[in-house]
C-alpha cells in the first residue's frame, strides 16, 4: 500500500564516507569538543570514580581537621582548670 499524502525528502545533515582502505571520513567534520568527548567517552567511569574517591577523602580531611581542633581545645580546658590530684 501507497501512502495517500508524499512526504518531502528529509535533508540529509551528516553522512559518513567509507573508503575502499577502511578509513571513515565525516561530513562534515566534527568539532575539536566532540572529537575530546568522543576520545574521553570510554574513560568516563575511571573520571567518575576517581571524582568521587577525591571527594570522600576531602570531606574526611576536614572532618579529621575538625575533631583534632576539638580534642586539642578540650585538653586546654581540662589543663587551664587544672586536674586536682597532685
Amino acid at each position: 500500500m501507497l501512502p495517500n499524502k508524499p512526504h518531502a525528502p528529509r535533508s540529509v545533515r551528516k553522512f559518513e564516507v567509507i573508503t575502499p582502505d577502511g578509513r571513515v571520513h565525516r561530513f562534515p567534520q566534527p568539532s575539536w569538543l566532540q572529537r575530546l568527548i568522543r576520545r574521553l567517552l570510554p574513560y568516563g567511569d575511571v573520571v567518575a570514580l576517581s571524582a568521587g574517591i577525591f571527594v570522600l577523602i576531602t570531606i574526611a580531611t576536614f572532618a579529621a581537621d575538625a575533631l583534632d581542633r576539638a580534642a586539642v581545645d578540650a585538653c586546654s580546658e581540662q589543663l587551664a582548670r587544672g586536674s586536682g590530684v597532685s
